[in-house]
Parts: structure tokens; sequence; C-alpha cells
């Protein structure tokens, strides 16, 4: 009967330590999941300065708050965005520009990388951004993938391109795009 007790508790100790494995750290809280799309399903990025994405940014939210993206209009009407693969790790992407995004002047840009459904990390562009499009180079000189285009004047074209740690950014001369 005693070897029986012990057995149960045993199992009961086994199965308590088993289900704490599962579950979040006292403390923890399970990160929330990026849930995010484009609004207009033909909106194309590369081209177009003004697609919308709609849903919930999940732990990145005080993130993109610092540059003014307001998460209630993104939730139900939608926000401008650029979605890509800008780390080139098979998972989608977001840049969203700061409040007061237009052509006609320059806002902070942050950059949503995921990760299963989740936030990876959030990174600032190092220059404040005016008309933003998904970049996807087709000069051979250059690494293959996707990136982003601030389309300008003159030699103010400026593309940014991930290299795994941070964003480089270059200056280019202008073309009709």
């Amino acid at each position: 009967m005693n070897q029986l007790r012990w057995t149960y508790i045993g199992a009961s100790v086994l199965a308590v330590a088993v289900g704490c494995t599962e579950a979040p750290l006292r403390g923890e809280a399970t990160p929330q999941r990026v849930a995010v799309a484009l609004v207009e399903e033909g909106c194309d990025p590369e081209t177009n300065f003004r697609c919308l994405c709609k849903g919930t940014v999940g732990d990145a939210a005080p993130h993109l708050v610092e540059v003014g993206v307001d998460l209630e209009v993104l939730r139900e009407r939608g926000w401008p965005c650029v979605p890509g693969d800008f780390d080139q790790d098979g998972e989608q992407d977001y840049a969203f520009p700061g409040e007061g995004y237009s052509c006609n002047g320059s806002v902070p840009v942050q950059v949503l990388f995921t990760r299963g459904g989740h936030m990876r990390d959030v990174q600032t562009l190092p220059r404040k951004l005016s008309c933003l499009q998904r970049y996807v180079s087709n000069d051979a000189s250059l690494p293959p993938g996707q990136g982003l285009v601030d389309w300008g004047e003159g030699n103010a074209t400026w593309i940014y391109r991930f290299d795994g740690k941070g964003w480089l950014a270059t200056s280019h001369l202008s073309e009709t795009h």
C-alpha cells in the first residue's frame, strides 16, 4: 500500500513538472501575435505609396506608437505600410511610417520583423522618409532581395537594405518610377 501511495505521489509530481514546462513562467507574458494584411489585396507596395495595412501588431505596439502610428486606426481602417521580407528569412515584415506620412514631408519609419507570427524585432530606419515603397533590386551589382526606397528628386533617392544587423542607407540618382 505504501509503495502504491509513493508511486501515485511520484506520478503526480511528474505530471505537475511536465505541465509547468509548457506554460509560461510566472510573471512572463505570452507574446501577442502579429496579424497584419493589406486592406486592398491588389495594392502593390513596389509601385504604390499609399498601400494600407489593417490588423494588430502584438508586442510591437509600443514601438509603433513611438512614431505616431494610431493602433486603433490600424486595427479598424488601415494604416500606411509596406510589407516585405526585408531580412530575407522567409517571414513577412512590415515598414510603418509615422504620423503625418505623405510625400510632402518626412516622418520616422519603424520596421517590424516577425517570426512565427510574433514580433522578432523592431528597428527605426536611419533617416526620416516621405515616399516609401518596397524596393526589389534589378541591379546585378547589388545582393538580391527586398529593401525600402524613398523616391526623391536629383540625388535624393535613398535605398535601404537590411544587412542582418541594421539598415544600410545609400543615396542614388533618381530615376523615373
